[in-house]
């Protein structure tokens, strides 16, 4: 009979218990291996797979245009490579606002802006604005270099709240209205609707009222005493429209819809902000 050392006998005892362990280990368990698709986790769910926050920037969608070549990588590199035109100044003082874009050309008389943004709109759909001088309601829009099928505007109105430091607007209580038609044609339409008695304000009760108040006067951090005298103010305000509330334009926008020179479709917005 054969005799091991103990030693040996305890080694060959362990190797034994060790193989028997790799054996029945469950698939899948072990290092995870750089490249092992059995590693990976492919979500189905849709519900997992939308975003849980809403979009807050706004965007400006172009109208579909059917006749337009489809984007290749050959296209997106001689469009990168092509040099953009120089820059326009936008901006006017005192002949109006003009964005020259690819398509055409929109102009607004009678009023001063402030271009925000790349004051380049050759490959944009749409432009940012605000009032420096001169009135909305009355002024012409203008079209150059296409046929405009519609234009539309719409705005945003806000409640004001006049305080001992100056007039503050009440975020809680601003509108923004639908998309309604100008009248006109021939690439010439009138700004309507933009003053005072024609536009609509948010409609709140005295609660919501004073509720707003108190959060504009918290986000300035006026003081104590300051938010109290404001409060009493405020007290037996029932509507939008008494003292000393009032309502103001905050913004209009306009969408101009058509066919450029070529018979493409386009579609370009130009906002213009009040400053407050």
């Amino acid at each position: 009979m054969i005799r091991f050392p103990k030693h040996i006998a305890t080694v060959l005892t362990f190797a034994t218990a060790l193989s028997a362990c790799s054996e029945n280990k469950p698939t899948g368990s072990g290092p995870i291996v750089l490249g092992d698709s059995s590693m990976i986790v492919t979500e189905t769910d849709k519900q997992q797979l939308t975003d849980l926050v809403a979009d807050l920037t706004p965007t400006i969608t172009p109208t579909a245009d059917p006749d337009a070549p489809a984007d290749t990588p050959a296209n997106t590199q001689t469009a990168a490579a092509t040099p953009p035109p120089p820059a326009q100044q936008e901006t006017a003082s005192g002949n109006g606002l003009r964005a020259a874009f690819k398509e055409v050309t929109i102009s607004i008389s009678g009023i001063e802006v402030k271009q925000a943004g790349n004051k380049n709109l050759q490959n944009a759909n749409g432009a940012v604005y605000t009032l420096t001088g001169g009135k909305l309601n009355g002024a012409r829009i203008t079209v150059q270099g296409g046929t405009v099928t519609k234009v539309s505007q719409r705005y945003q109105s806000v409640v004001m709240v006049n305080t001992s430091s100056g007039d503050w607007p009440l975020d809680n209580l601003s509108i923004t209205s639908r998309w309604d038609d100008l009248k006109g044609g021939n690439g010439s339409y009138t700004i309507t609707g933009l003053d005072a008695g024609s536009l609509e304000y948010a409609d709140a009760n005295a609660n919501t009222i004073r509720n707003a108040v108190e959060r504009a006067a918290r986000r300035r951090r006026m003081s104590r005493a300051n938010m109290n005298d404001l409060m009493d103010d405020v007290r037996k305000v029932r509507s939008v429209n008494q003292k000393p509330l009032h309502g103001e334009l905050r913004s209009a926008m306009w969408k101009i819809d058509g066919k450029d020179a070529n018979g493409r479709l386009f579609s370009k917005q130009i906002r213009i902000d009040i400053p407050m």
